[in-house]
């Protein structure tokens, strides 16, 4: 009886650690920024990534004025290719979602669009 519970017990802290280094994923740090304005939009794009963490930052410009800021707070998480936001608020149903990811040499994708790693 003894045996059979000091096996099980491995067996369990063993299925703990592996679950806990499955859980951990790919994490990224710092900022990352499209600033569009240079194609004429008048746009620039920002996510600032901490731990689980992610603010997208939306600056629309004119004249070189910044006239709108739109600031979202939310998770992410990267599976594979994959990466997922989850976000509140008014605008969370556009930017929340699963998007193909990929890093690149200069930064990071999203979809299709790359992001710079800012100085």
């Amino acid at each position: 009886m003894k045996r059979s519970v000091k096996i099980l017990a491995l067996v369990m802290a063993a299925m703990m650690l592996c679950l806990s280094l499955v859980a951990c994923g790919k994490k990224l740090s710092g900022e990352y920024e499209l600033d569009a304005t240079i194609l004429g939009t008048g746009a620039v794009t920002t996510y600032a990534f901490s731990g689980s963490k992610v603010t997208i930052t939306l600056e629309t410009k004119a004249g070189g004025i910044v006239t709108k800021t739109i600031e979202l707070n939310g998770k992410y998480a990267i599976d594979g290719d994959k990466i997922t936001f989850e976000f509140e608020g008014e605008d969370a149903k556009t930017y929340s979602g699963e998007f193909d990811f990929e890093e690149t040499e200069k930064g990071i994708k999203i979809g299709i669009v790359e992001y710079k790693k800012a100085d």
